[in-house]
């Protein structure tokens, strides 16, 4: 579980109802980030990733983006994180009553989102947690995608009634323009690159995989508040 976890909605009655979804807010930030982006020769069969940094010596390389095709820059990576309901959870328990519900449900990154945020954000370390870890400056826990069965079994009150329900912890990595805090365009923007090996320099479609993507962490957290009897 990470060590900081974006806030609960306030339980107020027995007739508040939960939100689908909580209001993401800012976990972390780097701002003038470098990251990754994929190159897609214009003239013949070569890709690869280089830095959106254009720079004058190693290969692959992005040389220079072409007039007015550029993302915005200076650019942000944002990661916020927020509270998604798990559906059907939600519920109010008596005295006598008690809550004992399987729940099929898939949560966690899948491989495809794991992949691409490691390539593009440049992850190193072990895993997709410690990469994000270390990105950030902050603990991040975000576990592999899966579907299964999960038994909750909940209690009722000694006197009065609770409201009980279940949360996922959601993130949310967004690259912004740091100025104005809008999410830059995926693509396609062109530049010229020098691809792998000095085989073959040319024009470029560069793309990122994603701008504004939403993993399930796959941390899935309870709530619950017991008002006492009228």
């Amino acid at each position: 579980m990470p060590d900081t976890l974006p806030p609960f909605p306030t339980i107020d009655s027995l007739s508040w109802a939960p939100p689908a979804q909580t209001a993401p807010t800012e976990a972390a930030r780097i701002d003038n980030v470098s990251l990754n982006i994929y190159a897609d020769a214009d003239n013949a069969n070569y890709q690869n990733w280089v830095s959106d940094v254009p720079r004058g010596s190693g290969n692959p390389r992005l040389n220079n983006w072409w007039s007015g095709q550029a993302p915005r820059s200076p650019r942000r990576l944002v990661l916020s994180h927020y509270w998604r309901l798990v559906p059907g959870t939600f519920t109010h328990l008596s005295p006598g009553s008690h809550l004992r519900q399987s729940w099929q449900y898939t949560n966690g990154i899948s491989t495809t989102d794991s992949q691409s945020i490691t390539a593009q954000v440049g992850i190193k370390a072990d895993g997709i947690s410690a990469g994000l870890s270390a990105t950030f400056g902050k603990s991040v826990t975000v576990s592999s995608q899966t579907s299964t069965t999960t038994e909750y079994s909940v209690d009722p009150p000694a006197a009065g009634t609770r409201v009980w329900m279940l949360w996922d912890l959601m993130y949310e990595l967004s690259v912004v323009d740091q100025n104005t805090g809008t999410v830059i365009p995926a693509g396609t923007y062109r530049g010229d690159v020098e691809f792998a090996g000095d085989k073959h320099y040319s024009g470029a479609y560069l793309n990122y995989p994603w701008t504004h993507l939403v993993i399930s962490s796959g941390n899935l957290v309870s709530q619950d508040k017991v008002f006492p009897a009228a």
